[in-house]
């Protein structure tokens, strides 16, 4: 017998960037100094998290060496992905400091293709991990035939109703941004710092051609 995965998703993942990650962390702490409201997204549990650095402003922030590691993975990711004749462009940056018993609620990246994380300071031990959420119709399904007795949800990698990734130092996840999410929370007496973000994706097939056929019309005179 065979067995087929139908409409898999990918998560890619880069375990080591190798940035130099105090300058960045300082920074971190910093912006956090100069907004100590910062704002309130699907952060929770007192977790803070910064307002969005645009793409503009990057490159004079210690977040450079981050941004442009994000984007050559993106591109990567978007050729596996199987996009052809684009480009990719950073919507958005922010930072992200959870102390003990901060979280982040389940969510999505509306507008975006790519969304993820870059871990900055990760604390030794339980500082909450990254989870994943398989589409909320397909666990009511599950979960109305049966129960742990009699059906195993986590024997086999297609019956698993979630999927964690442990945070590490340097570490890039990359993930549709669609896909639904959460953040565990931090039970350390440490900070865990990353940097989230989200990209777009812009189709250059038809760059050099006018709508229609070569020749501009004006919809208000046509």
């Amino acid at each position: 017998m065979k067995t087929e995965l139908l409409f898999p998703t990918p998560i890619w993942v880069e375990d080591n960037c190798d940035i130099e990650l105090d300058p960045i962390a300082e920074f971190a702490y910093k912006v956090r100094e100069e907004d100590t409201q910062g704002r309130r997204s699907s952060n929770a549990g007192g977790g803070w998290q910064s307002h969005d650095f645009r793409p503009d402003w990057i490159p004079n922030t210690p977040l450079k060496p981050v941004h442009d590691r994000i984007m050559l993975m993106a591109y990567g990711c978007a050729d596996d992905f199987g996009f052809n004749d684009y480009r990719l462009s950073m919507s958005n940056m922010w930072i992200n400091i959870n102390g003990r018993g901060a979280y982040n609620h389940m969510h999505i990246h509306g507008g975006s293709i790519f969304s993820g994380v870059f871990y900055v300071k990760v604390p030794s031990c339980c500082c909450g991990e990254l989870k994943f959420l398989r589409p909320l119709e397909y666990q009511a399904m599950k979960e109305y035939w049966g129960c742990n007795e009699n059906f195993d949800r986590y024997d086999k990698d297609y019956n698993n109703l979630d999927h964690f990734i442990p945070p590490e130092n340097n570490k890039l996840v990359m993930f549709p941004s669609w896909l639904q999410h959460s953040v565990d929370a931090n039970a350390s007496d440490h900070d865990r710092i990353s940097i989230s973000f989200n990209i777009f994706i812009f189709s250059e097939h038809y760059i050099n051609e006018v709508y229609p056929k070569g020749e501009f019309v004006n919809p208000l005179v046509s």
